[in-house]
Parts: structure tokens; sequence; C-alpha cells
């Protein structure tokens, strides 16, 4: 019986091993099949390479490439107002990036500074408050780490350093005064909680009543600094000619600031106060996270007056392209 079976095990072996053996043969690179599959293969890449691949969606197909054209035209006609700015009967254009404005008004394209210069040198110290309690808030009831620690030491030396330079800054005497007290109060917060070796949240709250009026008070002096500098560049350049048609783009690092101090000056100048996002912007245009990108603030101010010029033509509402496509229908269903 045993012999039998035996047998019978070496029969079926040879059996599946010469199946598996003509299956290799027929899918060998020498053989006719494998062959054609590879011709088959080599076809569905060479097809697959050859098929336009879109970046936006459909990817594929004739809609695809009907969708491409609008966005090639698109972006020809906003190319084609951008070309328009600053020149001889174009509109005139100011760009305010996080540096500096520009000018583009006949033909010329011209640099200002409208921040003043102590503004960005408070701002260096009337920062590290926020940064401190926002370090510290994390843990509050809890006892100090040593990461922690070197961290409130660096701090404590840093402002130390910051108190002794204060002294040869060319600033009015109550300035320095409001920046000193601000400093000394952070410094003795930093050094009680080194000495206690605990983070407790009553004191971490009182430091931030105690220095959240001298805060106030920079941003008032900050304020009123920079709209006297601006208004002193806008009433310079327009004595010199007359605009054309203008604009103001506003480039910022974060999203729209509600009350931005540049946009509130303009809103007086063009008598054109600002609402709701996009849709009620006109002659003044917010560029969220543009830092100091300009020609990405051009580009966004040119597809903008082509949004209002299309708005016009199609819903004989200047601002309707300026609002989500579907506001209204979600509106009614919500």
């Amino acid at each position: 019986m045993a012999t039998s079976c035996f047998v019978l095990f070496a029969v079926i072996t040879i059996f599946v091993g010469n199946i598996s053996w003509a299956i290799a043969q027929e899918l060998s690179p020498a053989s006719s099949i494998t062959g054609k599959i590879n011709q088959k293969l080599s076809e569905d890449r060479s097809q697959a390479v050859e098929e336009k691949q879109f970046t936006f969606e459909p990817k594929s197909g004739v809609l695809a490439e009907v969708n491409q054209k609008f966005h090639q035209d698109h972006d020809r006609l906003v190319a084609e107002i951008t070309s328009t700015f600053g020149k001889p009967g174009g509109s005139t254009v100011l760009v305010f990036t996080m540096k500096k404005l520009i000018l583009y008004h006949n033909g010329k394209r011209e640099e200002q500074q409208f921040i003043p210069t102590i503004y960005h040198q408070l701002k260096a110290i009337e920062h590290h408050p926020l940064t401190l309690y926002g370090t510290l808030q994390s843990f509050e009831g809890q006892k100090i780490t040593d990461s922690l620690r070197d961290f409130l030491v660096e701090r404590s030396n840093l402002l130390q350093e910051t108190l002794r330079s204060l002294n040869e800054e060319n600033w009015s005497q109550n300035i320095v005064e409001n920046q000193k007290v601000l400093l000394t109060d952070s410094i003795k917060y930093i050094n009680q909680v080194l000495a206690e070796k605990y983070i407790n949240s009553d004191r971490l709250n009182n430091y931030v009543r105690l220095v959240s009026p001298k805060i106030i008070g920079w941003v008032n002096s900050a304020a009123v600094a920079e709209l006297e500098l601006i208004n002193e560049k806008i009433k310079k350049l327009l004595s010199q000619e007359k605009w054309q048609s203008p604009y103001v783009v506003i480039c910022s690092a974060h999203q729209a600031r509600h009350g931005e101090v540049v946009t509130q000056y303009f809103e007086h100048v063009f008598n054109e106060f600002q609402g709701d996002a996009a849709e009620r912007e006109d002659r003044i245009v917010y560029a969220e996270s543009i830092f100091d990108d300009e020609p990405q603030a051009l580009r966004l101010l040119a597809t903008h007056i082509l949004d209002q010029k299309l708005g016009s033509a199609f819903f004989r509402d200047s601002r309707r392209a300026q609002s989500d496509v579907m506001i209204d229908p979600a509106s009614f269903w919500l």
C-alpha cells in the first residue's frame, strides 16, 4: 500500500511539474506568448505616457482639454490686465508689502518706506511677553523641567541685555520708560519662576495683567507713527501727479486682519469701507499669505479686476464673481 501511494505521489508530482514547466516555457522571454504580452504592456505604457495629464479636474479626456483651455485663457486675460498697471492711461497701483510701498504710475515704478523704523524696534521687545505666556501656560501647575529652566535663563539674560541697551536708542523719553518698565516686569517674573521652580497659574495671569497696558501703549505709539508716515508719503505722491483709477493691494503673511491699519487709512482716502471678505473689496484688495511677493500681489489684483468685469457682464453685479458660485443655492437649502 505504501509503495502504491509513493508511485501515485510521484506521478502527480511529475504531472504538476510538467504543467508548471509548460507554463514557464510559454511565459519565458523567448516564447511567442511572452513576446505578445510584453508588446501589449509596452503599448499600454506608451499610450499612458502620451495621454495628457492636467493640473485640474477632470485630468483626462476632452473635458480636461476644455477646462485647460479655460485656465489658459484666464491666465492670458489676467496677464493682459497686469501689463497695464502703472502704464500711461493704465491704473495707478500701490502695493504695500511687509517691507515697502511700491507705486506703479505713469510708466514708472517707485519704492517707498512706509513702516517707521521704531515700529520694528518696539515690536521686537513687545512680542516677548506673548511667547513667554504661550510657553509657560501649558506648564501651569507643574514643576519646571530642565529644558524649561534653560529657556527661562536664556530669556532673562537676553531681556537684561536689552534693558541695558535702551539708553542708546533715539526714542522719546516716555517710550523708553515704557519699555524699561515692561522689560523689568518680565525679568522679575522670570526670575521668580526660576526661584520657585514651579509655574503658578495666579502669578502667570498676574504677569499678563501687569504687562498688557504697556503693550497697548506700544500699539498706540506704533499706530500713530505708521499713519503719520503713510499720510506724509501719500500726500507727497498725490501732489506730484494725479492718479488714474487707483488700486491698493495690501500684502500680509497672515489671514486678513480685521481693521488693519493701512486698510483703514485707504478706506477713508477712497471713502470705501470694507465689509465681509472679497465680496466687499473694490479698490482696496487684501492679499493673504503673500508676504513680499510683488508679482503675486499684482496677479491677485488683476484677477480681482477681471472677476468684477465678468460679474458685471453676467450677473449685473460687479462683486458677484467674488462670492462662492454656490452661495445662493447653499443659503436656500441650508
